[in-house]
């Protein structure tokens, strides 16, 4: 007995060798495959991107058909990450159109042609989107009525320090009149929780315009959190107002982006850099506590930021909370 159970096991690690070196044997062709197909994607998309002119940048391949031989690019406005010329949700929106060849057996373009992007030619992993479209319905009618001002929807805290109020102007611009104040940083046993060093004035930013956020329903430091100022404390306006873009911050939400990091224009098949070491998540992706830095412009839900791995670029959604991570 103790002989066939020897040959039984002889027989099983057989199989088991044989079946091991079957998979890698089928796993090899398939993995050369991959990788070549990789090689050959890498080739011809490069070659699509220097056909672009200057004044345009290519961002994710939105549809690819090898059998067809064409492909879809979503391409945005070059220096739309600039603050001198920050993007809008409202641009509208492009596609390069690639045709393909195949060139000894290895794609290659054959011609390609800029053109409007299509209603069908949504990002498919975007799961935001019918939200992001009732986003810009509902702001497109505040834009058309004042041209100069970029509509917004995000929220920020003051960055003014623990001595000084921060003037909120009429109109944007330092010779504006200043029609109220929003109150200085307080430093309680309770605001210790928070990720800021006191509370600070919280507010929502409803437009931009030239380098300045426009603000309302700013809120005393502390209130939020139920710690609110005592009633000698310098007050904060709560109406609407101008403040510079460099005192205003915020932090990033966490709203679902498919690609989780700094984009080059305000929409999710931007081209963008996968974020510093220092910032960068478990999964490779921008981690949102406490990486913003600076915020730049706005538009609709969407915020021009730099990060604190010194990367700058767009990131949808910008929240004011101080004692947790907004998600």
């Amino acid at each position: 007995m103790s002989g066939i159970r020897k040959a039984q096991g002889r027989t099983a690690l057989l199989r088991i060798t044989l079946a091991s070196g079957l998979a890698l044997w089928l796993s090899a062709p398939l993995a050369a495959r991959a990788q070549e197909a990789t090689v050959q994607e890498a080739t011809w998309l490069a070659e699509a991107k220097a056909k672009l002119p200057a004044t345009l940048v290519a961002g994710r391949v939105i549809h690819l058909d090898e059998e067809a031989r064409k492909a879809t690019i979503a391409v945005f406005p070059a220096g739309a990450d600039s603050p001198t010329t920050p993007g809008s949700v409202f641009t509208p929106l492009q596609v390069m159109e690639v045709n393909l060849k195949s060139d000894n057996g290895t794609l290659a373009v054959a011609m390609t042609t800029v053109r409007p992007r299509r209603p069908d030619e949504a990002s498919a992993d975007d799961d935001s989107e019918p939200y992001q479209a009732e986003l810009r319905a509902a702001l497109a009618p505040r834009r058309k009525a004042e041209p100069q001002v970029e509509p917004c929807h995000i929220k920020g805290w003051a960055l003014n320090d623990t001595r000084h109020s921060l003037a909120v102007r009429a109109a944007p611009s330092a010779q504006a009149k200043v029609v109220g104040h929003l109150a200085p940083v307080r430093v309680t046993p309770e605001s210790g929780q928070g990720s800021e060093e006191g509370w600070r004035v919280e507010f929502d930013i409803t437009g931009y315009s030239h380098g300045w956020f426009r603000i309302a329903k700013a809120t005393p430091p502390g209130t939020p959190y139920g710690d609110p100022p005592p009633r000698r404390y310098p007050r904060t306006y709560a109406g609407t107002g101008w403040i510079r873009a460099s005192e205003a911050g915020g932090a990033y939400a966490n709203s679902q982006m498919p690609v989780r990091r700094l984009l080059s224009a305000p929409h999710v098949d931007a081209p963008g850099e996968p974020p510093g070491a220092d910032v960068a998540g478990p999964d490779g992706a921008l981690s949102i506590d406490g990486t913003l830095v600076r915020l730049f412009a706005c538009s609709a839900n969407w915020a021009l930021t730099e990060s604190r791995d010194g990367r700058r670029g767009w990131w949808r959604g910008i929240c004011s909370n101080q004692v947790t991570n907004c998600s």
